[in-house]
């Protein structure tokens, strides 16, 4: 019983459970949910081989243009070509923060003994990274110390990511322990930052936590971090679930739960989907529509491959997919400078939502959500949570997530999507 667990640590202000080195653990993700998780969204989880980390929803400095850096963010970080008018509208531009420029966070311990950091849970990338000592601009970030760590192993090989609206961080690369509550990853490749730029300056969130395949890196040729978990059988079950809701007065949006399922936050049953690409969480999209209250559905040509992506804001399609996405938004237009951009009052002109079509199952995202901070200078227009970039892939990020439970199972190379409980 909840009652008689030991209390584990704590995170962010949150419980934490501890857990054990399975070795010998039942391979069948169709577990059960533990039987106190339904209680409290805030309550601590107990058992072998499993826990949470509670996330914290944290808004993007003011004076950055939140829509168009995330667009940027999301094409670079993909390899992909960003047009030039929305890198001068990062420069030109600046608009007053809106709250639409949401990461989500948990803490980590690096080192032994664990120095704590606020790392960005990232399932599009394979990186862990965080400011070094030797970082003298970012003072704003807690820095990692190797000096207080006694399982850090120098390694000394360059690194750094850059995107194209400037931002970027440098540095080397180390070995050492990587801890998420009791559960501790040793000998990891981490990127210390030893320089970024003033985006990252700015930023409160100290680095990135990558929770993709190996091979998805800006490191090459590492293990990561959920490769080493799967090859090492940490967990009861090699997997993790993400739960993305509206913050609370303490902060708290939702949480990762690694190693199980828990039913008491999703609708009905998961649909478990197989992956296209194990290299990336990447599944095949079926169709998309437009279902308006009191009018019908209309269905949009558009399908594809898609990457559940929780380290991108948007929703990202090539150019024909986002202008048949947006053709069903009254009034929606795309600006040479800003790209898509929809009217205000979208939410009351069309009420209703978008439909995914995925496994055979249909998810959705309610159209006021596809409408994000308001465009400086024209009046009654917000920017569009659905962009566009020369991909061969749908970028499936927060806006999706925010709506729809998703478990990523790592040993059967899958992923299990159900409507979200708010």
């Amino acid at each position: 019983a909840l009652d008689d667990a030991p209390v584990g640590p704590m995170l962010g202000g949150l419980p934490v459970t501890g857990m054990n080195n399975a070795a010998d653990n039942d391979k069948d993700t169709n577990i059960p949910a533990p039987a106190d998780v339904s209680s409290n969204e805030n309550t601590q989880l107990t058992g072998n081989g499993w826990f949470k980390v509670p996330i914290t929803a944290h808004k993007s400095p003011k004076g950055q243009v939140s829509t168009i850096s995330a667009r940027i963010r999301a094409l670079e970080k993909h390899n992909l070509s960003v047009p030039g008018k929305w890198l001068q509208a990062v420069e030109k531009l600046p608009i007053k923060e809106y709250g639409y420029g949401i990461e989500y966070y948990g803490e980590v311990g690096i080192g032994t003994p664990p120095q704590k950091f606020k790392l960005d849970f990232d399932t599009g990338s394979g990186d862990v990274w965080l400011a070094g000592e030797d970082c003298a601009v970012c003072s704003r970030h807690k820095k990692f110390n190797p000096r207080n760590s006694s399982t850090h192993k120098a390694e000394g090989r360059k690194w750094g990511i850059s995107y194209g609206d400037g931002s970027f961080a440098t540095g080397y690369t180390i070995r050492d322990t990587v801890s998420i509550g009791n559960l501790t990853v040793p000998n990891q490749v981490i990127g210390l930052a030893t320089s970024e730029s003033r985006a990252y300056q700015q930023d409160t969130v100290d680095g990135l936590l990558g929770l993709s395949y190996s091979g998805v890196s800006f490191i090459p040729g590492v293990t990561t971090f959920l490769d080493n978990i799967n090859e090492n059988d940490y967990l009861k079950q090699p997997i993790f679930s993400v739960y993305i809701k509206e913050k609370d007065k303490n902060d708290y949006a939702g949480e990762y739960l690694f190693g199980d399922i828990d039913h008491s936050k999703f609708e009905g049953e998961l649909t478990w989907v197989p992956l296209s690409t194990p290299k990336f969480w990447e599944i095949n999209l079926d169709g998309v529509s437009l279902n308006v209250e009191g009018v019908g559905k209309e269905q949009m040509e558009i399908s594809g491959p898609a990457i559940l992506d929780t380290g991108t804001t948007l929703i990202v399609m090539d150019e024909k997919q986002a202008t048949e996405f947006h053709r069903g938004i009254p009034s929606a237009e795309k600006s040479e400078i800003y790209g898509w951009i929809l009217p205000t009052n979208t939410d009351q002109l069309i009420p209703g939502n978008i439909s995914f079509a995925i496994g055979g199952a249909e998810f959705s995202v309610p159209v006021k959500n596809l409408v994000r901070e308001p465009v400086k200078g024209l009046d009654g227009w917000s920017f569009s949570a659905v962009t566009s970039g020369a991909s061969n892939f749908i970028i499936i990020g927060d806006v999706f997530f925010r709506s729809n439970y998703i478990t990523f199972d790592r040993g059967n190379a899958r992923v299990g999507i159900a409507p979200s409980k708010h």
